[in-house]
C-alpha cells in the first residue's frame, strides 16, 4: 500500500484567472503541495529584465572564510565561482553551513572549489521567467546563473526575483507572493540583519 495523502484540492474552475496551471507534488511529509504558475509570465517577461546584474564572484582558489566574509559584506546569499571569466559553480550559504561549519572545518583552509555546487545550472537572458521557474523546480534550487550565448556571466536570477515580479503585477495583494518576494509595505528590512 502506498503512502497516505491528506488534504483536498478544489476543482480547477475555482482558481482565479491569473493561475495558468496547477501542479501537484507529493512532499516527503505526506501532504500535497499545490504549485502555481502565473499566467502573466508571458514571453515579454525575460530573465534578462529581472535578473541582478551585479553578481558577486569569487575565484576558484578562494577560501571559504573569505568567501563568507565578502558575502556578508555585500548582504548576499551566494557567490558565483569563476575562473578566467567563466562561471564554474556557485557557493551558497547552505554550502558554507553544511560543508564547512557543520563539519567543524577551518574555513580559511577550505577552498571554494571543494565546496561549490556544480555542475552549474544556467539560463540565458532571453529565456522566460516561466522557463527559469521550471528549471528551479526541476533541480530544486532557488538561484540560476544567467550566461550569455558566448558563456560569459550576465547575472543571477532568484525565486525571489520571480515572486517580486508576480507580486508587483498583482498590486502586492497576494500575501504568499509578498512573503516569497520579502515585500511588506512601509518596511525597509526584516528584523534579522
Amino acid at each position: 500500500m502506498g503512502p497516505e495523502v491528506g488534504g483536498s484540492i478544489p476543482p480547477r474552475s475555482t482558481f482565479p484567472d491569473f493561475l495558468l496551471r496547477l501542479e501537484i507534488r507529493l512532499r516527503p511529509n505526506r501532504y500535497i503541495e499545490p504549485i502555481y504558475w502565473h499566467k502573466s509570465m508571458s514571453s515579454e517577461e525575460t530573465v534578462g529584465s529581472i535578473m541582478e546584474k551585479r553578481v558577486l564572484t569569487v575565484v576558484l582558489n578562494s577560501n571559504a572564510k573569505d568567501c563568507a566574509k565578502v558575502m556578508a559584506k555585500r548582504g548576499v546569499s551566494s557567490a558565483v565561482v569563476v575562473q578566467s571569466g567563466a562561471a564554474l559553480g556557485i557557493v551558497t550559504e547552505r554550502d558554507l553551513v553544511s560543508k564547512v561549519l557543520s563539519d567543524g572545518l577551518d574555513g580559511s583552509k577550505v577552498l571554494v572549489r571543494d565546496i561549490m555546487s556544480t555542475p552549474l545550472i544556467t539560463i540565458r537572458p532571453e529565456s522566460t521567467m516561466t522557463k527559469a521557474a521550471e528549471l528551479m523546480a526541476e533541480y530544486r534550487i532557488r538561484r540560476l546563473v544567467v550566461v550569455e550565448p558566448n558563456g560569459s556571466l550576465a547575472g543571477i536570477v532568484t525565486a525571489g526575483d520571480i515572486a517580486r515580479v508576480i507580486a508587483e503585477k498583482q498590486g502586492y495583494r497576494d500575501v504568499t507572493f509578498n512573503a516569497i518576494a520579502r515585500y511588506k509595505e512601509g518596511t525597509e528590512a526584516g528584523p534579522y540583519q
